[in-house]
């Protein structure tokens, strides 16, 4: 039984050097000039870069040799890598360098050795003188024995080997059905998926010239408008028994009409309630807002006094708007750029989107908005898209940190792809 033994791995060993020698197999090399250990490619099959024809042909070639490359559902590449490795593992002429693998390349491969037989272990019987016939009779009848005894325990070795492949098989073929991209049962290396980096399209004009216009009365949201114009206006429209003449209409900016106060809120006999009714009249000619592609600027028309707070005041405190003199820049594109590019590169405190106007009363930056009788806050949503693309692009990176943090090297693979282009149609 020793003897079939050794010839059925020379076959294994006369083969493998053959085919490294023969360099017809890509990244089936010799690793070190005396050609006593060789590499063998081991990518993953559930890689998107995973090559069947060349990342596995050394492994198909091992079963077509042994004839069982389509043997039932077995036909794959994970279970023809598993069919050598088990074959490498189980022979004492081979031994696996773990040292000298390299996994977390983009064409890994690990590094055999081949075991010369003075370290297999294999014991060469010493030659013995005759006997006498009787104790020749006696050592046949006890070698016989011995012998049936080993070949018995070899065969039970080996029919736990070959189970233990078999159901190794079996379970690489179960893994591949149900979970196509998962890791193979060796060291865990790595982690890696496919991420998709969508370059950011400009916002089409209704979008770049749209306002989000939301009213507050004491802190109480009353009005909420999105208009989708390079102009607006605020104003109050007092009450009226007819409505106003087309003429009237004709060739005005969309509006944003003040609202009676709610019933309830104030309470009608409280001193806010009647504060705000002795305001809103002076709002009747409103504040004029348009966008620009430098800014956004405010003209004032109105009698009533009105400030303003906003990211880009060229001074601290309440700005007040004027009247009868140019109009004023409330929000500038190129500062907001600039504060959104150090967002991204340095994180902090996300640039603001909009500004605040405060009709009638000073609004200082520490100031509650909530204690005062008019505030009208107006937001760009162009603005808010690009701030949200950014934020979504540091959740993303949140995510591929936390998965390095869990990878043994703490790394994390991208595989980038191209995404196609949408059309001016499909963006509006």
């Amino acid at each position: 039984m020793a003897a079939g033994r050794i010839r059925s791995t020379r076959r294994l060993r006369s083969w493998m050097v053959e085919q490294v020698s023969s360099g017809s197999f890509p990244g089936v090399v010799w690793d070190d000039d005396d050609k006593t250990m060789f590499r063998l490619p081991w990518k993953h099959a559930g890689k998107q870069d995973f090559r069947k024809d060349e990342d596995a042909a050394i492994f198909k070639a091992w079963a077509e040799f042994k004839g069982k490359s389509t043997v039932g559902c077995h036909d794959s590449a994970a279970s023809w890598k598993t069919r050598l490795r088990c074959a490498l593992n189980k022979s004492p002429e081979f031994t696996e360098i773990a040292e000298r693998a390299q996994l977390d390349i983009s064409e890994p491969y690990k590094v055999y050795r081949l075991v010369p037989i003075s370290e297999q272990g294999v014991v060469v019987p010493e030659k013995k003188p005759r006997a006498k016939a009787k104790r020749t009779k006696r050592r046949k009848r006890r070698r016989s024995s011995s012998s049936s005894e080993s070949e018995s325990s070899d065969v039970e070795v080996k029919q736990i080997k070959t189970e233990e492949c078999a159901a190794e098989v079996l379970r690489w073929n179960a893994v591949q059905t149900e979970e196509p991209a998962a890791v193979q049962r060796d060291v865990v290396d790595e982690f890696r998926l496919d991420f998709r980096i969508e370059e950011s399209v400009g916002a089409p004009a209704g979008v770049q010239d749209s306002f989000s216009v939301v009213v507050h009365y004491l802190g109480r949201e009353v009005l909420r408008r999105q208009i989708h114009s390079s102009d607006v206006r605020i104003t109050y429209l007092p009450r009226s028994a007819a409505p106003p003449a087309p003429a009237v209409l004709k060739d005005r900016f969309p509006r944003v009409p003040l609202p009676e106060p709610p019933p309830s809120s104030p309470p009608p006999s409280s001193p806010e309630r009647r504060a705000l009714l002795t305001l809103l009249p002076f709002m009747e000619s409103g504040v004029l807002l348009t966008a620009t592609q430098v800014g956004v600027y405010g003209k004032r028309f109105c009698q009533g006094r009105v400030f303003w707070t906003g990211p880009h005041g060229a001074t601290a405190g309440p700005h007040k708007m004027e009247r009868n003199t140019k109009p004023a820049m409330l929000f500038s594109r190129d500062a907001f750029r600039q504060q959104l590019e150090l967002y991204r590169l340095q994180g902090g405190a996300p640039p603001q989107c909009g500004f605040t106007l405060c009709f009638g009363e000073e609004l200082h930056g520490t100031d509650d908005p909530a204690e005062k009788l008019i505030t009208v806050q107006v937001g760009f949503l162009w603005a808010e898209q690009q701030l949200q693309s950014v934020q979504s692009l540091f959740d993303s990176i949140s995510v591929l940190q936390a998965l390095a943090s869990e990878s043994p090297l703490g790394e994390v693979t991208l595989n980038l792809v191209a995404v196609p282009t949408l059309d001016s149609e499909a963006v509006v």
